[in-house]
């Protein structure tokens, strides 16, 4: 009776083990989920913001700085795309002028390069100095005035710097967007550049070929006036007689100037000074 009394309250306590142990994790569950739910709560109402004044300060500086910074980087986006557009529009004759402009918005460009790096360097400076981030929590120097006794551990310097850590580096990440965004700015201006280079070298090229052109029929009338001038002369010839001698002269003199200046225009074009005329390649 004995040893059934004694296997009798092992089975009653086993199985009270078993009950109480999904009560416990149902428990266990509940608290988990109400945990949850209120960090969830904290995050929606702002509470989980809880950062000393000092640090709020200091978030809220960095926060001006580099809105000021992305509001210039934004206007130079916009005045250097309007430029690029009307300098990349068909039929636009403002290539100089374009370039001129562009000049200027990549002067200001590298000013502001300028701007962004020095925000990069002074945060990096401040992230690489544990002790210097430590100390920028006040509120924790005052209360806890014993944990920054010298030589401060390591370990309280990692816990002391976690906060302010966060909030520049948020803010370096930021700045080096910027940065990027600049440099991307920066390189679509130099293809705008060479897009204006080359329309240009094409104005220019166009310009010379109609300078040579008019070069060539300039000396075709040339000869012309030269033949013309031979027969004008007040002596006696004998063509002068002859009743279609002005016809002969004047048709002949014209077929020849005009195989004179196809010939030239030819021959120029094989040597390579002018652009494919009457070749179809």
């Amino acid at each position: 009776q004995g040893l059934d009394q004694s296997k009798k309250g092992s089975d009653d306590g086993a199985s009270s083990v078993v009950e109480t142990e999904p009560e416990e994790q149902d428990d266990d569950l509940v608290l988990m989920q109400s945990l949850v739910d209120s960090e969830w709560r904290e995050m929606d109402d702002g509470e989980w913001i809880e950062l000393p004044f000092e640090l709020q300060s200091v978030d809220a500086v960095l926060h001006s700085v580099c809105n000021m910074l992305a509001d210039d980087v934004e206007y130079l986006q916009m005045k250097a795309s309007e430029t690029i557009q009307t300098l990349v529009s068909p039929g636009s004759h403002l290539v100089d002028q374009a370039q001129e402009y562009l000049r200027d918005i990549k002067n200001e460009i590298q000013q502001m390069k300028n701007r962004v790096k020095g925000l990069n360097r002074a945060l990096g400076l401040v992230l690489e100095d544990y002790e210097d981030m430590s100390l920028m929590n006040l509120s924790r120097l005052l209360t806890h005035p014993e944990r920054y006794i010298q030589p401060v551990p390591q370990e309280i310097l990692d816990e002391e710097s976690d906060e302010p850590e966060y909030i520049l580096e948020s803010y370096l990440q930021q700045a080096n967007s910027l940065s990027n965004a600049l440099t991307l700015l920066e390189v679509q201006i130099s293809s705008t550049e060479v897009f204006a280079g080359r329309k240009s070298d094409a104005i220019r090229n166009r310009l010379l070929y109609m300078n040579m052109v008019i070069s060539i029929l300039s000396l075709c009338v040339t000869l012309a006036s030269l033949v013309g001038s031979f027969f004008g002369m007040n002596v006696s010839n004998p063509e002068e007689d002859k009743p279609n001698a002005f016809s002969v002269i004047v048709i002949s003199t014209t077929v020849g100037s005009v195989f004179l200046a196809i010939f030239l225009t030819v021959i120029v074009e094989r040597i390579g000074e002018l652009p494919g005329i009457f070749s179809k390649r």
